[in-house]
């Protein structure tokens, strides 16, 4: 079972072929981005999606630039997804992901260390099983403490 589906167990209270739909859309973005391929993970998204979570407007170039810049960062990045729900149009999602610090991050020269955090998300799909509209939420304290961010490091 590849590390982007082990959520799938999770959600097995599926009570429609939209919600099954969805989740399967879901995993498969995440796999594809999991691989590095970032054309078929953005083919899960609207041409009109937006990320709420931030205010960037409407328009799959702004997940794709999201994504592509994450990958960027953290180019060995893995998400798995823990646990999901799944309710008619709407899924929810609980994640890990780990990635090594390789590159300059907040100003944090590389330590080459194996960094680990969770993230939330929500995502809400259109008619055709394209992911309409995201909410996400990181962990970032998390990531600044393992990196040695100055101020997270000693609990300012």
């Amino acid at each position: 079972m590849s590390n982007a589906s082990r959520g799938m167990m999770m959600a097995t209270n599926l009570q429609s072929p939209i919600e099954q739909r969805n989740l399967h859309n879901y995993l498969s973005a995440k796999a594809a981005f999991n691989a590095g391929d970032i054309p078929t993970c953005i083919g899960y998204y609207a041409l009109d999606h937006q990320i709420r979570s931030q205010d960037l407007g409407k328009g799959r170039e702004f997940i794709e630039q999201f994504l592509s810049s994450f990958r960027e960062d953290w180019p060995d990045v893995q998400v798995v997804t823990e646990r999901t729900v799944v309710k008619d149009d709407w899924l929810a999602a609980w994640c890990s992901t780990s990635a090594t610090h390789a590159k300059t991050i907040w100003e944090i020269p590389p330590t080459h260390q194996r960094i680990t955090t969770t993230f939330w998300e929500m995502h809400r799909f259109g008619p055709d099983g394209m992911i309409e509209e995201s909410w996400n939420l990181i962990d970032g304290l998390s990531i600044m403490k393992q990196i040695g961010f100055p101020s997270a490091a000693d609990g300012r």
